[in-house]
């Protein structure tokens, strides 16, 4: 028998600021293997929600049990380093420095380069991130996250700095990844139209968990009750 294994198991959690609910009683599993959107409007607790499995910020009330070494998640946050032409690393130093593990000298640069072509980015090694076109600067991003031989992918809304023309484009690679390293990959994006193409499972939120399932069931209760 097939067993499901849960990589995150978030319990009756919630998170305030300065008293303010930002999420209230959440209560979902994350599962290997697994292509999830998280959608929601603005302010709704998405990134937090994604903060909180991270171990970046602490639940106010409730349990997250992460079955996974978090030196194997990979992240790439909505605000991009390097979005400054004057940032002086190079794609090389940016990709280098989401390796944790230390291994030879030898082992990084192949892990780099392994990274870089698996984003489409080799040609960019030795330039400077801030000269970059923001796909550019997503996909190197994705590279460094990708060059910690991480288990999953936590990416906060990764089209923002991406031009409409280059979205599809960047949805594919996205596809390739999941189907060719079995990723687990969990996105924040308020495209709902292109979520919903994409990933295997939806997670809406607003503050509270409004509904989760296969894009079909999330956009039948959306339309059905609202948010």
């Amino acid at each position: 028998m097939h067993t499901v294994t849960s990589l995150f198991s978030v319990k009756n959690v919630s998170y305030r600021i300065d008293g303010n609910d930002i999420l209230r009683d959440i209560t979902l599993d994350i599962h290997r293997g697994e292509y999830i959107g998280i959608i929601g409007p603005n302010g709704g607790g998405k990134t937090t929600l994604l903060r909180l499995l991270l171990g970046l910020v602490e639940p106010i009330t409730g349990s997250i049990t992460v079955n996974i070494d978090k030196k194997k998640i990979g992240y790439v946050p909505q605000r991009l380093a390097g979005g400054d032409v004057t940032f002086p690393a190079s794609v090389k130093e940016i990709v280098e420095s989401g390796i944790f593990d230390a291994p030879s000298s030898l082992s990084r640069d192949r892990r780099i380069l392994e990274a870089l072509r698996a984003t489409g980015t080799e040609r960019l090694l030795e330039q400077r991130i801030g000269t970059l076109s923001g796909g550019e600067r997503q996909r190197v991003m994705i590279a460094r996250a990708l060059a910690g031989n991480p288990d999953a992918l936590f990416l906060d809304e990764p089209t923002a700095a991406i031009d409409p023309g280059s979205q599809e484009e960047f949805y594919a690679f996205l596809r390739k990844l999941h189907k060719g390293k079995h990723l687990t990959i969990v996105m924040v994006s308020h495209d709902t139209d292109a979520i919903s193409h994409e990933v295997q499972r939806v997670i809406c939120l607003n503050r509270h968990l409004i509904c989760h399932g296969s894009p079909k069931d999330v956009q039948h209760h959306i339309e059905h009750y609202g948010h």
